[in-house]
């Protein structure tokens, strides 16, 4: 059975006031068992669970987002701003493949009526999470913007068991990551497009008892394997009130999460189209490779290859995330089916 545990490196002592504490994720209230699909998401506030995984081709990727509180979504942040903002009203499930062909792009909201949460499932629409004893299973039914094409077919996700560990991000308790999975193996069977493909994985959940703006300024999160197959993990988070939050951490193949010391901050090139700033916290001096997967007007996923491995990045800039104009254009993205 994978060993959990988490422990402090012998590494120089950190600063507390930057470190990021870590409970268990029923003490934090993301989960009382399973993955906590069944928990209550407090209004103004949010919950999602994050799917990425790439073949082991190197051609293809997935990432898959299910949100209650779409946190970035443009009506719920209107609602918030009018005082009747139900996380439970902005439901939607995000979809996104990549390659060298048939990539596309889901993202449509719902309201309440959309969803169902039970301990072990939970539907959005016609599309669901289920847990099972190997994992997750994900099945998607959901139209691609800005074309409308059906994007349909089945994922799995194998891992042995939930980690016992989540992290504070902010310095209230009022916002926490659960790094469910972070070795873990997909297995994507689409039927539209037509796509069968399998690799490594990584699956996670944040939880928000506030709307995510008012917590943050920014944050930057990277993960990847290096070459004996551990996987590393940095993250990074500015806060609203001033100061900032850190945590690095390395997972061996036993599945034993060991807090490390941050690296260095790097300032990668900002995104091409919007450039929004790419901050890293990445092991080693070089980066071999940058591949902007992601670039919006508020946030870039991109992929990077260094002499330590393969990382996935985000950098998010939620001061950029709250400008008026920036809210305008979200709705062509992210529709809305009531």
């Amino acid at each position: 059975m994978t060993n959990y545990a988490t422990r402090w490196s012998g590494a120089t002592p950190m600063n507390l006031d930057v470190t990021m504490r870590s409970t268990t994720p029923a003490k934090a209230g993301l989960a009382n068992a399973g993955l906590g699909f069944e928990r209550p998401v407090p209004d103004g506030g949010y919950r999602w669970w994050y799917i990425d995984g790439f073949s082991d081709c190197g051609r293809f990727g997935m990432t898959i987002i299910g949100f209650i509180g779409s946190v970035f979504s443009p009506y719920y942040y209107r609602a918030r701003h009018h005082g009747n903002a139900t996380a439970t009203n902005h439901v939607s499930l995000n979809v996104i493949l990549y390659g060298p062909e048939k990539s596309r792009w889901c993202m449509t909201e719902r309201g309440a009526g959309a969803l169902e949460q039970a301990t072990d499932r939970l539907n959005i629409g016609p599309s669901a999470l289920r847990s099972t004893t190997e994992g997750l299973v994900i099945d998607i039914a959901e139209r691609a913007t800005p074309f409308g094409q059906r994007v349909a077919g089945q994922v799995k996700l194998a891992f042995d068991r939930p980690t016992e560990s989540c992290f504070e991000l902010d310095a209230a308790g009022d916002h926490w990551w659960w790094p469910i999975a972070p070795i873990a193996r997909i297995d994507v069977a689409m039927d539209r497009p037509d796509l069968r493909w399998s690799g490594p994985a990584y699956l996670d959940s944040n939880f928000g008892a506030r709307p995510v703006e008012t917590g943050f300024h920014s944050w930057n999160w990277c993960r990847g394997h290096g070459p004996t197959g551990d996987c590393q993990i940095h993250y990074n988070t500015q806060l609203r009130a001033g100061g900032e939050k850190c945590l690095s951490l390395s997972i061996d193949e036993w599945g034993e999460i060991e807090r490390v010391d941050s690296p260095d901050l790097q300032q990668l090139p900002r995104g091409p189209v919007w450039r929004v700033a790419r901050p890293a916290r990445l092991p080693g001096a070089a980066v071999d490779s940058l591949t902007t997967l992601e670039d919006t007007p508020f946030y870039t996923r991109s992929q990077i290859h260094t002499a330590d491995g393969h990382f996935m990045h985000e950098s998010l800039d939620l001061t950029r995330f709250c400008q008026p104009w920036v809210q305008l254009l979200l709705p062509f993205r992210m529709p809305r089916r009531r």
